[in-house]
């Protein structure tokens, strides 16, 4: 894709969808999920700045993620998140060497105190079972290995899919269309740490379906707008 200025994204991305909304809001001086990622050492949101087994600005993920879920966290009963969080230096998307993997599956836990949570992953050397958590291997770039994946699994109707694994396009559509039919009818498939020039590719790919697509631009003061800090969030057609 051709570079553009963030403006002229911003207008590619509003280009027939026809609606969005802004919403401003001072970051909570509490907030459990940030509390538990602090503590845990995920990235998904923090806060404090400092401190962190990540190198990076945290993303304020779970900013976004309180506002979908503080409500109704007792009534999840199923979290899938691919991604957890490798600190082998050579593997792409590595967290280093100081990161935590399990990280978000652990935040899970304890956020949504009557779920089970499932975790896949390409590193078989960070797999680990604990109280209410399982996990397994996959390679999300490969169509094969994801419906292995499934077929080996009879874990079924996630309130809440993530893919926080590889933040390519291309492994996104592969695990997402490998994937959604385990979604439960009203739950939330969320693509994280999606770049400006895929986010563009997702809007295309979903464009023609009868899916319910949100491209959500999360902006902090620690990150700026061009950042890998947006979200795909996708839910069944009609449900709402």
């Amino acid at each position: 894709m051709v570079a553009v200025s963030f403006e002229k994204y911003l207008g590619l991305l509003d280009d027939g969808l026809g609606s969005s909304a802004v919403s401003h809001y001072r970051k909570p001086a509490r907030c459990h999920l940030s509390a538990l990622c602090d503590r845990y050492g995920s990235d998904k949101g923090s806060l404090t700045e400092s401190g962190h087994p990540y190198p990076w600005p945290a993303h304020n993920y779970v900013d976004y993620y309180a506002s979908l879920f503080g409500h109704c966290r007792q009534y999840i009963r199923r979290v899938f998140e691919c991604g957890l969080g490798t600190n082998q230096p050579g593997l792409p998307s590595t967290m280093g060497r100081a990161g935590r993997p399990g990280a978000s599956l652990r935040v899970w836990r304890d956020y949504f105190p009557s779920a089970q949570v499932f975790g896949v992953d390409i590193d078989r050397s960070i797999l680990f079972s604990e109280e209410r958590i399982q996990t397994a291997w996959v390679d999300q770039t490969d169509v094969t290995s994801v419906s292995s994946l499934w077929q080996s699994n009879a874990l079924d109707d996630f309130d809440l899919m993530v893919d926080d694994g590889l933040h390519t396009y291309e492994a996104g559509v592969t695990l997402f269309e490998g994937s959604v039919h385990r979604l439960a009818d009203e739950g939330v498939y969320i693509i994280e740490d999606v770049s400006l020039a895929s986010l563009l590719k997702f809007k295309r790919y979903f464009e023609g379906t009868d899916y319910r697509v949100e491209y959500v631009r999360l902006l902090c003061p620690q990150r700026p707008p061009t950042s890998d800090n947006s979200l795909v969030v996708i839910r069944n057609p009609d449900r709402y």
